[in-house]
């Protein structure tokens, strides 16, 4: 075999040891990655999330009492009627707290209809939805939207429009404990009566 022949063999014996070792380079890097990243450190710190977040929440129930209501959120003004009943004047705040029993059955299913119509049946709390309203506060986009009638009801008469994440948990406890303590009956008619419906009415009997 002449010398050329041997700088050949040599050269090609060279690069079937470097793609050999980029080979198993790359295998012992891709193993490492897997080691570092397996389904069940995936799966137990989500789990051990899920627990810490849990455990979390359960504190703050324990922590967050339903606090007094916002007197402003059920500020009335001076209303003046004429002999018949209908209304002559209005002074004040307006605003006119109202019976749930006087609001008819058809505008109180109207309003369940658009706002939160699973209302009879949940516990006060759309999760999906402060989920999302949490997000959207962390983000800064700031609407979160997604509130369920209790959730708005307990922002209007014993919190604040403030969108901040410790609001939005307070909001949420509140909720939660409002709704084992008091009827649907008595959230709405407190939702009805302490929303803002423009034009400076506050509560349905100020808009209509």
């Amino acid at each position: 075999m002449g010398r050329a022949e041997e700088r050949r063999a040599r050269q090609r014996g060279g690069r079937r040891a470097a793609a050999h070792g980029r080979r198993s380079s790359g295998a012992a890097g891709r193993t490492g990655i897997r080691r570092l990243f397996t389904w069940k450190k995936i799966v137990g710190t989500f789990f051990g999330l899920c627990l810490l977040g849990m455990g979390a929440f359960i504190v703050l129930y324990m922590m967050i009492d339903i606090p007094e209501g916002n007197a402003d959120a059920e500020r009335q003004g001076n209303v003046y009627k004429y002999s018949d009943g209908s209304l002559m004047a209005r002074k004040g705040y307006n605003r006119e707290i109202v019976d749930l029993a006087r609001v008819p059955k058809d505008v109180q299913r109207t309003f369940v209809a658009a706002e939160n119509k699973t209302f009879y049946k949940d516990s006060g709390v759309d999760i999906r939805g402060t989920a999302r309203g949490l997000l959207n506060t962390l983000s800064g986009k700031g609407a979160q939207g997604g509130s369920t009638i209790t959730q708005q009801y307990v922002k209007n008469y014993y919190l604040t429009q403030d969108r901040t994440v410790s609001r939005k948990l307070k909001e949420m406890v509140i909720s939660l404990k409002l709704d084992r303590e008091k009827s649907k009956d008595y959230i709405l008619a407190g939702y009805i009566n302490t929303s803002f419906y423009g034009r400076g009415a506050y509560g349905i009997q100020a808009a209509a």
